[in-house]
């Protein structure tokens, strides 16, 4: 019998404890989203202009077309590729339209191609064409853009792929934020949402002001 009430007072115990617990105010770990959004490494704290074809066919070029006190966000990736430059694309739209509009209205998001041999003005229209848009698209010649590919450090690699009777591109998945002075605001790993990175991109705005 003194066995029992031993057992009944311990679970008594334990039901108190977890009750206790579960009352208490429970912090939010927000470890992930801080490794999600981070600042640029030494060494690179400032990307390297450059001049490209957009989809429609004009020149782009960041020291003129990002505007004063602008920001261009920045994604390098090809049209042909199946799920990561996709899923990026939609969050760009999807931040475009979470920002402020007075703070949109300063924001240009760019995807840059890695494969300039596929990536022609026409395929980049039709493909930026089904995202949001203010997304542009560029493009160029190969020596143009592995210039700004090398420049800003971007890991790109031709992988043959018999399955699709041709290649892919192996590629960083790094989303940029600058300014109109190419000065780097902050990277973005995939594992940043839209809520994340539209967040960064007002609390910069807000402390530029």
């Amino acid at each position: 019998m003194k066995h029992i009430r031993l057992i009944l007072w311990g679970l008594v115990a334990v039901a108190l404890i977890g009750f206790i617990f579960t009352s208490l105010p429970q912090k939010t770990d927000n470890s992930a989203n801080s490794q999600a959004v981070f600042k640029p490494m030494a060494g690179f704290e400032k990307g390297a202009d450059f001049a490209l074809t957009t989809h429609t066919g004009d020149v782009f070029d960041t020291r003129k077309d990002i505007g004063q006190n602008g920001y261009a966000l920045i994604f390098f990736g090809f049209a042909h590729c199946p799920v990561i430059c996709p899923t990026e694309l939609q969050k760009f739209s999807d931040v475009m339209d979470m920002l402020p509009e007075h703070i949109a209205n300063r924001v240009t998001p760019l995807f840059i191609t890695i494969d300039p041999d596929r990536d022609t003005v026409e395929t980049m229209q039709e493909y930026v064409s089904m995202f949001h848009p203010s997304i542009i698209g560029l493009t160029g010649n190969p020596q143009e853009v592995h210039k700004v590919l090398n420049n800003w450090k971007v890991y790109y690699s031709k992988v043959e792929d018999p399955s699709l009777n041709g290649y892919t591109m192996d590629h960083s998945t790094y989303s940029y934020l600058v300014d109109t002075n190419m000065n780097m605001l902050a990277l973005f790993r995939m594992q940043a949402t839209a809520d994340d990175i539209a967040e960064r991109i007002v609390q910069i705005a807000a402390s530029n002001n």
